[in-house]
């Protein structure tokens, strides 16, 4: 089921947002920016860009300028040759020739140590976040920051565009994977620093069999999800649970992605073990409850998405409806100074949870006027434990500064007050099921009679192609379904969904990439008629997983080897390297009398942190302390810049422009 008719897809026309674009990349980036580098290189190219000469500079500020053929490489002074802990990207276009540099660093400006992924996982709290589910930190088996990075950086590059575009040129944008992770953790860390109570955060040791995945009797790994508390008690009910275990478990499950954690009681786990699956699969049908069988790499590398390599969004034009009025140039609508890319744009939302909200969040603090619509009383989020003046932490970080409108949208008055509401705005986006916006009359032909030139956009949980049925559409059901959960694994080796909503987080970001993107090709002439996005957690798993799956069909269907990095308890704390135990101590020149590729991480135990992480890093090692508490981050001296406090902490936006 779709929520609106075909469409035309604007990737088979000859415009698209980025044409006559030129993207400048470095010959090589630093190993720990490979992949956001990668990110960014294939998001332009997919909008319309294509590769600028790599014998020639572009930018008006250089000296080489002048002249279209000055050599590259180290030494010339060329500015995509990289140098220490950061790459730069250009984009330059047919309007405005000199284009922005983007300069791509891991950590903040200013922090010279070596960078990579488990560092960054590590200093960020994410490890912390994903390891209370395992009892403690544990770094993710895919490189999540890195990729939510290059997102992030592809954002800069189209808001600048928009905004030269727009009148005001942006000649250099600088962002930093860490700066990314932080905005995009801003729920977790507002709740962990929230002071008006604090955060329920279960203590370990974790009962790891007790959570999700489950097992089958016939071996089957699988996700539940109920969303409500009836089917959760009817489903346990009928796999012979204990009543009392089934009550005891449901707030534990409920709140189990606000908290990372869900220590459930074993009894379930080994109720659902007495049953195979297809038993399994017929209680579920019966009680409501929902049930996803995880899938491997090899089973997603066959689905036709993967194989025809989909973008993450769907950008599409729909045909000019001769009956509606002409879209208005809106070029000379705007003021000449623009402090920021989107000032002077209003983007409307009407969207629960993470995925929607984060996307109008990176609106906003790109300069953006956001109205959120709520239903009458609020958004039953709003009252979500732990609390900032009465309003929950969690939602004051995706939400603080937006205008809200109480608006019934399942009455006739509710929708007038819709049409009424984007009437003078740029964007609409949501994030209501499949089918929802046609059934209240609010799909996007429906608010076009309202806003001729409205961009409609709707962040789903599985695309709009029709096929077999899904389950539930939430986070760990589509990593479980998409082989996300085959890279996310527990200590022991066994696949399972990540209680940080990994694809929320990653979807929110598409979202607004996408809608940027459309923004772009209305204000460029890429499009002339109404122009719809479509993005989804499903996309979102393709980003993520896209250097695991992509090749794949040529080489056996084997487990994706693990991450170099590790985790290492030292005299004082626990520190996370970027390399091979061995490689490690063999690197900072530590003798290790009895070495052996098994217990060498013990022998960190020997030295405090400090010790470790200053003789690592000057071999050239990426190494960090892990953060174990989220409420230590604004406080460390090399990320508190980076935040702002207002009851709770709040991590500014990730990128900055000049």
């Amino acid at each position: 089921m779709t929520s609106a008719p075909p469409l035309s897809p604007l990737t088979t026309s000859e415009a698209l947002p980025l044409d006559g674009h030129l993207v400048h990349l470095p010959p090589a980036p630093p190993a720990g920016l490979a992949t956001a580098t990668e990110v960014v290189r294939d998001h332009l190219t997919r909008l319309g860009a294509r590769f600028g000469p790599s014998s020639r500079s572009w930018h008006g500020s250089t000296a080489a300028a002048r002249d279209p053929y000055t050599p590259t490489g180290p030494g010339t002074g060329h500015p995509y040759t990289p140098t220490g802990p950061e790459t730069v990207i250009g984009l330059s276009g047919p309007h405005h020739p000199p284009g922005t540099e983007l300069t791509l660093r891991g950590w903040p400006a200013g922090d010279p140590a070596p960078f990579d992924e488990t560092t960054a996982q590590a200093a960020t709290g994410l490890m912390a976040l994903h390891g209370r589910a395992n009892g403690g930190p544990r770094p993710l088996g895919t490189d999540f920051l890195s990729t939510l990075a290059g997102v992030v950086a592809t954002q800069a590059l189209l808001a600048a565009a928009l905004s030269g575009l727009r009148g005001t040129p942006v000649r250099t944008a600088r962002v930093s994977v860490t700066e990314a992770a932080l905005f995009s953790l801003s729920p977790y860390v507002a709740a962990a620093t929230a002071g008006d109570e604090p955060e329920e955060v279960p203590s370990p040791p974790y009962r790891r069999a007790a959570r999700p995945p489950f097992r089958s009797a016939d071996g089957v790994r699988f996700e539940v999800e109920a969303l409500e508390v009836q089917p959760w008690r009817d489903f346990w009910k009928a796999t012979g649970a204990p009543a009392k275990d089934i009550a005891n478990s449901w707030r534990a499950f409920a709140a189990r992605h606000a908290r990372a954690a869900s220590p459930l009681i074993t009894t379930l786990a080994q109720c659902a073990a007495r049953h195979s699956y297809a038993e399994l699969r017929l209680i579920a049908e019966r009680t409501g409850m929902g049930l996803c069988a995880l899938r491997t790499l090899a089973d997603r590398r066959a689905d036709s998405d993967v194989r025809y390599d989909d973008d993450p969004w769907e950008l599409r034009e729909l045909p000019r409806d001769d009956g509606l009025p002409d879209i208005p140039h809106r070029g000379t609508r705007h003021p000449s100074h623009l402090p920021l890319p989107l000032t002077g744009l209003t983007v409307v939302e009407s969207t629960r949870q993470l995925q929607g909200p984060l996307a109008t969040a990176v609106l906003r603090a790109l300069g953006a006027r956001v109205i959120r619509i709520e239903q009458p009383g609020g958004d039953p989020s709003r009252e979500a434990a732990p609390l900032v003046d009465g309003v929950s932490a969690r939602f004051t970080a995706l939400n603080a500064g937006k205008e809200v409108r109480h608006i019934d949208v399942r009455t006739a008055a509710g929708r007038r007050a819709v049409a009424e509401t984007v009437a003078e705005a740029d964007v609409f986006l949501h994030t209501w099921a499949p089918g929802e916006a046609a059934r209240l009359r609010l799909d996007e032909e429906d608010l076009a009679r309202a806003r001729p030139g409205l961009i409609y956009a709707w962040a789903s949980a599985w695309d709009r192609a029709p096929g077999a049925p899904r389950p539930p559409g939430t986070d760990p059901m589509v990593q479980a379904w998409s082989g996300v959960a085959d890279t996310v694994r527990t200590p022991d080796g066994s696949p399972a969904p990540s209680l940080v909503t990994l694809l929320d987080l990653l979807g929110g970001q598409i979202a607004a990439e996408g809608i940027l993107a459309a923004l772009l090709a209305r204000e460029s002439g890429a499009a002339t008629g109404r122009l719809r996005v479509d993005t989804s957690l499903l996309g979102a798993s393709r980003v993520l997983l896209r250097p695991q799956l992509r090749g794949l069909d040529e080489l056996p269907a084997t487990t994706p080897p693990p991450t170099a990095g590790f985790v290492a308890p030292t005299a004082d704390g626990l520190i996370a390297v970027g390399a091979a135990p061995e490689t490690a101590l063999a690197a900072t020149g530590d003798p290790m009398p009895h070495r052996t590729t098994k217990n060498a991480p013990a022998q960190f135990t020997t030295a405090p942190s400090a010790t470790w992480l200053k003789r690592l890093n000057a071999a050239g090692i990426p190494a960090r302390e892990v953060v174990t508490d989220l409420a230590e981050l604004p406080r460390s001296p090399s990320l508190s810049p980076h935040f702002t406090h207002d009851g709770c902490a709040r991590p500014t936006p990730p990128w900055s422009f000049s």
